[in-house]
């Protein structure tokens, strides 16, 4: 029996320099292609119309250039097309709010905050686009400020620095808080020689809790001017505009309060093993385990959130909601939820869902500042929302192995034949439960009846915590399979001539799922030793692999996609394949129904990209994926010199070719699989997102999927050698992987469609580590360097585009040491990551993890 407990303690942004401040970097176009704000101070004769942000021109042909000019055209011509952006931010956005007068009017000086006689709504891209916020916010002091760009780096959405919205905040963890519970209980009984029982046991309870701020925002929602949390500030601007509009990613919502999981497995197996003959036994095991994960996190009540923002003074100077005035007022709703069919598309709405108005729950809620809402108003706006997943799995094992030692064999054989056969009947099911809430269903205190959907009451909602308005859904499902297997051995040659050892071996298991029907895998392989210090091996396999229960059945969860991520948005049309324009122009010709224009006289793409923020979609399993198919095959060599006793060196080449993979292909290869093809539209990932009437994305299903093929290969090396000097003996082993190809085929129709990987982050093309040991009595130590070779920012595909396109080549070193205090006493302790690696700046945990430098010591009893 063994009780384990641990307790690592949460790590935050804020609690690492390559974090603090600044979050982590992303990959986006290049800034230096852009008018930024210091380049108005220049000479511009010829670029005085343009704004903030807009591309700088480089076919100026029959226009004479001052040197300034000439110098941002060497600039924007020098540039590389993308790049790695440190301090993200999104440039039309922040978490104080970012603040405008109403739609237009954007060059008025209404106040000049920093008095620098210069409309304040002209200093950013922001302030100056018309439909967006961006003029103002309000700092942490209290005080409005007049709104900063940092670097434009994309028409649409993303910057750099300056009061723009930040990506991740300081309070975000980067390693969570983990208490972590294991207990083991493991007997045998050994009823007779040789009949024995067994009994194991497993239970594991862990809880581990992470913060990030509610992933939520408002776009251009209008504040009302007899709004009591309006800046005193800003006065003159309502008094001219009658209201402000707010473009916030609001902090601060749920205060502290983390995601917390709680992980519970139970596994118990029993069984029995019976040596019913010499060199014959049969094993008996029935399995049962469960794994449950229940978590609780901050969720949103949108009525509330627009109910408490829509403040007004009562007739005593009391701040309160205009709801419990008048239970029939009407609130404000921002574009993007009434884009999404919020209030039937509609900009206000007096309908609401979770609170009955004028029952005195409604708390105000101030969103001019980062954490300016007060606690009520924060507890008003939030609920808690418990989401449980439960995975059930029950197998039962019957395997005989053994020796076939019959004499007849030996004319054939150098040796007994080995087998182990058997029969696997596996039963797996799930349960997905999401929070009554997520899933629509009204709460008590609701102007409704409580319990039922708000589909029920309202025909284009189907949900009130969500901005995206996706309809979700419990789900879950199960399945079972029946397996028989075989395995044999066959000891051609023995101690023969330039046979030291010839073996062939070979396997075959038969299935029959429940959900996609018979599979058969088999292999073949052999090893043949010509003689004692060299060997060689080979094996051939053709395996099928159903999809399991979580690539089955998960739920479809909402997620979102950067709206620069359409491959057909201006600043990527020219980025990918030669079908890109052409494909782009009729797929947006097809949807388009507003009467957008999509090209000029001349048949080029001119449309642009009207989305400013993400937009929606879902990710889950899918109930109708098929098996995949792998064909592989290994070739390898082990050479042990007889005349360097220690000394072991293996070589290994290996290829895979997976047909049918099953995999949660991202949104970028969707978008891009579909129009770089040359098969458009006719590629399976062009039904998996929709555009709206003027062309802008507003759905991707990037659930798990069937797509066409993936290959890979590479080399395996490993080499170890201990020796002995006196009483000391010294190791030296070796481990390296060539990544030879890693490539995804998305396109059924044509597989000369290739997206390659290999040196993408996370599948460098080399790899490996060097570990060094020294044992001496009771003392043994250990040094290892890990290295990994330089990576790709970005895809490996488009490294084309970058500056800087290559993260560097890691090494890793890690040492630690034992002593033996006694038979039953042991002290160890050691320094992971002793030079203190960083992950690459557009990662959190790789090459290595966010500890950074640690240090450890331990004892270990055995009694």
């Amino acid at each position: 029996m063994t009780l384990t407990y641990e307790d690592d303690e949460q790590i935050t942004q804020a609690d690492r320099d390559w974090s603090r401040g600044t979050g982590i970097a992303t990959t986006t176009s290049n800034p230096l292609r852009r008018i930024q704000p210091g380049d108005f101070s220049g000479d511009l004769p010829n670029f005085g119309s343009l704004g903030i942000g807009d591309l700088i021109p480089t076919d100026n042909a029959g226009l004479t250039l001052s040197a300034d000019e000439q110098a941002l055209v060497a600039r924007a011509q020098g540039a590389s097309s993308r790049t790695v952006l440190e301090d993200p931010r999104f440039w039309l956005t922040s978490q104080e709010g970012s603040i405008a007068p109403t739609f237009g009017g954007r060059s008025v000086t209404y106040v000049d905050i920093n008095g620098n006689g210069i409309a304040d709504c002209q200093e950013s891209r922001a302030g100056q686009t018309g439909f967006l916020a961006g003029c103002w916010f309000v700092d942490g002091a209290g005080q409005v400020q007049v709104f900063q760009d940092g670097l434009i780096a994309t028409g649409g959405l993303t910057g750099a620095g300056g009061n723009g919205g930040r990506l991740s905040t300081d309070r975000d963890t980067l390693f969570p808080e983990t208490d972590r519970f294991v207990a083991n209980f493991n007997t045998t009984y050994d009823v007779t020689d040789n009949f024995r029982l067994f009994y194991e046991s497993k239970y594991v309870l862990s809880e581990s809790s992470t913060f990030a701020e509610i992933d939520t925002f408002y776009d251009t929602l209008f504040i009302p001017s007899d709004n009591p949390f309006i800046p005193t500030a800003l006065d003159p601007v309502v008094d001219v505009t009658g209201g402000l509009l707010l473009t916030q990613d609001p902090v601060g919502f749920s205060d502290d309060n983390p995601t917390v999981n709680e992980r519970e497995t139970i596994r118990l197996v029993g069984g029995f093993q019976w040596d019913y003959a010499d060199n014959h036994s049969l094993e008996f095991s029935a399995n049962w385990g469960q794994f449950k994960n229940t978590q609780e996190t901050t969720g949103l009540y949108l009525d509330r959130v627009f109910a408490a923002i829509d403040a007004v003074e009562d007739t005593n100077g009391e701040i309160v909601c205009r709801s419990d005035l008048d239970p029939n007022a009407f609130y404000e709703i921002d574009y993007f939820t009434a884009g999404n069919g919020y209030a039937n598309g509609g900009f206000a709405s007096n309908r609401y869902y979770s609170f009955t108005p004028g029952d005195g729950q409604c708390q105000p809620f101030n969103p001019f500042g980062a954490y300016a809402a007060s606690d009520a108003a924060r507890n008003f706006i939030t609920s808690q929302l418990e989401n449980e997943l439960t995975l059930t799995q029950t197998v039962i094992d019957i395997i005989a192995t053994g020796l076939l030692d019959y004499e007849i064999l030996d004319t054939f054989l150098d040796g007994p034949i080995g087998y182990a056969a058997g029969f696997e009947y596996r039963d797996e099911f799930s349960s997905n439960k999401l929070d009554p809430l997520t899933l629509g269903t009204l709460p008590v205190g609701t102007p409704f009846t409580a319990g039922d959907n708000v589909n029920d009451v309202d025909d284009f909602l189907f949900s009130f915590t969500s901005i995206d308005n996706t309809q979700q859904f419990n789900s879950g499902g199960e399945f079972d399979v029946m397996e028989v297997f075989g395995e044999v051995q066959f000891p051609i040659f023995r101690d023969r001539p330039f046979a030291k050892e010839l073996t062939i071996d070979a396997a075959i298991r038969v299935a029959d799922y429940s959900t996609i029907g018979s599979a058969t895998t088999w292999k073949v392989g052999g090893s043949w030793a010509p003689f004692e210090d060299l060997s060689f091996r080979a094996t051939v396999s053709e395996a099928v692999r159903a999809p399991n229960i979580q690539e089955l059945f998960d739920p479809a969860l909402p997620i979102t996609v950067n709206q620069d991520r359409d491959p057909c948005d201006p600043n990527n049309v020219a980025d990918g394949t030669q079908f890109r324009e052409a494909n782009c122009i009729a797929g947006l010709n097809a949807a388009i129904t507003d009467g957008t224009t999509v090209t000029d006289g001349s048949g080029n793409l001119i449309w642009q990209n009207p989305l400013t923020a993400r937009f929606s979609g879902v990710s889950g399993g899918n109930p109708n994926l098929q098996e995949e198919t792998s064909e592989s095959l290994t070739i390898g060599a082990v050479y042990q010199p007889s005349f360097i006793d220690g000394l072991s060196v293996t070589l290994d080449y290996w290829s895979i070719e997976i047909s049918d993979a099953i995999d949660a292909v991202a949104a970028d290869d969707i978008l891009r699989g579909c129009y770089d093809s040359a098969d458009f539209p006719n590629v399976p990932f062009c039904s998996q997102f929709t555009r709206r009437g003027d062309g802008g994305l507003n759905f991707l299903n990037s659930g798990q999927t069937n797509f066409a093929q993936l290959e890979a290969s590479g080399y395996d090396v490993a080499a170890n050698y201990r020796f002995d000097v006196g009483e000391n003996r010294f190791g030296v082993a070796l481990v390296g992987t060539y990544q030879e190809t890693l490539d995804r085929f998305f396109n059924p129709l044509d597989l000369t469609e290739v997206n390659p990987e290999v040196g993408e982050i996370q599948i460098p093309e080399y790899s490996g580590n060097v570990t060094l040991s020294w044992n001496r009595g009771p003392l043994s130590t250990r040094a290892q360097v890990t290295y990994q070779d330089r990576q790709s920012v970005d895809e490996i595909e488009d490294i084309g585009l970058y500056d800087m396109p290559f993260f560097d080549e890691t090494y890793i070193l890690d040492v630690n040491a034992s002593y033996e205090l006694s038979d039953k006493l042991n002290v160890y302790g050691g320094i992971n990551n002793v030079f203190d690696e960083e992950p690459f700046s557009t990662q959190t945990a790789w090459p290595v993890g966010p500890r950074g430098r640690y240090f450890f010591v331990g004892l270990t009893y055995t009694h």
